[in-house]
């Protein structure tokens, strides 16, 4: 009963802390997220205001230049792919650091990094904040994988004193989603259906309204009636899940190295004793430090689902704000709603008087008409073309004169329009729309200020990125400890094969660790290259102007970089025809008889320069048996030397080219087995791991 009760009020304070965070803020930031997407989408007019005009006849343009100029910034984005390099501090590794590029470029692109850093970015621009969530999936693989996914911003709710953008500054953030039952029973077990149930029974009304959804509730009274189940209606449908990550202080177990003094915190679910049996094992010492620990909490209501150490350092949830002053973020479209609103009652209010002056009225002498009445003329009088008859003697109808159109009106639009790209710094070069007159350099000149310009939103972008990278990397160290092996794609000018495979954690023949990414610091650089075809197009006309200028580039390379439909087929053939590619097992045998074959005419050579030398040193000896004079003999004696001298040389010589010939040929046959051995370790640990079980997040 005490564990139960203890459950039901952290449940409920969770649920306070959610409140007490929402109320001071993020409430408000919902507000604006929302009419920010609405301009977006071309929803500007307050629905009052445009009733009103609309039942006065007068018109309420939408002249959405916020959607081209948000679109310009988001494709700048897009001509922008990340590029990571890592780079080896402490404990690190040149090559680990190079096995770290490879692997890290892998999971990214496995989580379709770039579709979501686009939405991300696109919540940023818009609403003023958009969030990467990172953590690991046990899903598909029992060691865990690493998931990137993007999160709604409406549904993070950051610490209202938050004064960084950086989350590592926080002192908590919450999460709050929206799950059906059963997913709830999957991810946290089948005994909380029933007390979720009990709890939405139970539940007040505003409890119910804030976090229950009902089937068919959304709906209406009777509206969709159709489409629901008798025997569900009125279910449970959905239930709001808040999860809160926060710091709390803890007693926490560290690995210490003895060299380099540097802490690595033991892995949670690590009891003390095993830790010391760990740290004895690799000669590390073992330190109780009081700091700061991720917990989490996670409940429906008054229900706790959750409620442990996190098994992550830090929190899942990597922001990416806009712009961040002082611990308010905001984004781009926010700062654009009154020029947006300017320009759309100014430009309607010019098309109503031009309207007015148009159809401004007559004036008609009473039963003068021969052809219409007067109230067919207020209908008719503004058509073009139009005949008017009237009667003798009467005085002819009169056109009011209308009232002129205000001088000026006409520039508050411009100056509305221009103050729209002076404050999102989407210039009209960079829209697209300039002068004819114009000259392509100045064009780029002014492309080239706008892109300065937004520099800021791109380098928190690239903050953000960093934070990505170094989240992954700590869930890399943390939980990728077995060996791992990652199929890569590999361009490489020289690449025998296109798909590459990188391991982790490997063991060698010597007992030592090859890639060990469980150790080490290591520092990341952030770069950008161009996406897509444009990449590709820029290779391509590089490789030709090296090409021209003498560079032996082969011709797979340049065909790679092309954009021919067939170019893997095209590159794949070139590159085995001029010999690049992964020879034949006829190939093999060939070269191994080239080699034999080599070595041997090596020996000969040897055997045939040791005879030639062995008789000049015969007939040298001869001469000096037979010399007469000390001259002479002293000129035999060194001509002896020299001979031995030579003899050596040249039997180095061949001995060295032979062991060069012989390496070559053994290390090719090496790197064609350890790939053969590689593809039969990776079948053979995905048949381990399909007859394992898969463990629960919690659980890990």
């Amino acid at each position: 009963m005490a564990a139960a009760e203890k459950n039901l009020q952290t449940a409920r304070n969770n649920l306070d802390r959610f409140r007490v965070a929402k109320e001071r803020g993020h409430d408000e930031f919902v507000a604006t997220a929302n009419k920010a997407n609405n301009f977006y989408r071309g929803e500007q007019w307050d629905p009052t205001d445009k009733a009103r005009l609309e039942a006065e006849g007068r018109p309420a343009l939408t002249l959405n230049t916020i959607l081209p100029t948000i679109n310009t910034m988001l494709g700048e984005q897009m001509e922008r792919r990340i590029d990571i390099t890592f780079k080896a501090g402490r404990g690190g590794t040149e090559n680990t650091a190079l096995a770290l590029n490879s692997i890290t470029r892998a999971i990214l692109d496995d989580n379709r990094y770039n579709e979501y850093e686009e939405n991300v970015y696109a919540d940023g621009l818009i609403t003023g904040r958009g969030f990467f969530d990172v953590r690991m999936d046990f899903s598909q693989n029992m060691r865990g994988d690493v998931k990137i996914t993007d999160e709604d911003p409406v549904d993070i709710v950051i610490d209202p004193e938050a004064k960084n953008a950086d989350p590592a500054t926080w002192n908590e953030v919450f999460i709050s989603r929206w799950m059906t039952v059963d997913e709830i029973e999957e991810e946290y077990g089948e005994k909380f259906r029933d007390q979720l149930m009990t709890s939405a029974s139970n539940a007040s009304a505003e409890a119910a309204e804030d976090t229950f959804e009902y089937e068919n509730s959304s709906f209406g009274d009777d509206a969709g009636d159709e489409f629901v189940d008798d025997r569900e209606r009125g279910a449970l449908k959905r239930v709001r899940v808040v999860e809160r990550q926060y710091f709390r202080l803890h007693n926490c177990l560290h690995f210490v190295d003895l060299q380099t003094g540097d802490l690595r915190p033991v892995p949670y679910g690590t009891d003390e004793k095993e830790a010391q049996t760990v740290a004895e094992s690799y000669g590390l010492g073992l330190s109780k430090q009081r700091r700061r620990r991720v917990r989490m909490t996670t409940s429906v209501s008054e229900v706790l689902l959750y409620d442990d150490w996190s098994i992550y350092r830090s929190f899942t949830i990597v922001p990416y704000f806009p712009y961040f002053r002082r611990g308010k973020p905001f984004g781009v479209v926010e700062n654009l709603f009154d020029s947006q609103n300017l320009l759309n009652k100014t430009s309607s209010q010019e098309l109503h008087i031009v309207n007015t002056t148009a159809n401004s009225g007559w004036v008609v002498q009473e039963d003068s008409l021969v052809d219409m009445e007067t109230s067919d003329l207020e209908e008719r009088g503004a058509e073009t073309g139009l005949v008017l008859t009237y009667k003798r003697g009467y005085d002819k109808p009169d056109k009011i004169t209308p009232n002129s159109i205000p001088t000026g009106i006409d520039r508050i639009s411009q100056k509305a329009a221009v103050t729209i790209r002076d404050i999102s710094a989407v210039n009209s070069s960079m829209l697209g729309s300039v002068r004819a007159d114009q000259s392509g350099t100045a064009q780029d000149k002014q492309v080239a200020r706008g892109q300065v310009a937004m520099n800021v939103v791109l380098g928190n972008l690239r903050k953000a990125q960093n934070i990505v990278v170094m989240k992954v990397l700590e869930l890399v160290q943390d939980f990728y400890d077995e060996t791992r092996y990652f199929k890569l794609v590999d361009n490489t000018m020289f690449a025998i094969e296109n798909e590459q495979e990188v391991g982790i954690n490997e063991v060698g023949d010597d007992g030592n660790i090859i890639n060990d990414v469980t150790i080490g610091k290591y520092s990341i650089d952030i770069g950008h290259t161009p996406a897509g075809s444009t990449a590709r197009e820029s290779e391509f006309n590089e490789a030709l102007r090296l090409r021209e200028m003498g560079v032996a580039i082969p011709d797979h390379v340049i065909v790679t970089t092309s954009s021919l439909t067939k170019r893997a087929e095209i590159a794949a053939f070139l590159r085995n025809s001029q010999g690049f590619g992964e020879p034949s097992e006829e190939e093999q045998q060939l070269s191994e008889m080239q080699v034999e074959h080599q070595i041997h005419l090596m020996k000969l050579d040897l055997e045939e320069k040791d005879a030639d030398i062995e008789l000049k040193v015969a007939n040298a000896r001869a001469a000096m048996a037979k010399a007469t004079s000390l001259e002479g003999y002293n000129q035999a004696e060194s001509e002896i030397l020299k001979l031995n001298q030579d003899r050596d040389l040249h039997q180095q010589d061949i001995s060295l080219r032979i062991a060069l010939a012989a390496r070559g040929h053994q290390n090719t046959s090496q790197m064609n087995d350890k790939r053969v051995t590689s593809n039969i370790a990776m079948k053979a640990m995905d048949q381990a791991i399909a007859k394992q079980t898969k463990p629960t997040e919690k659980a890990k």
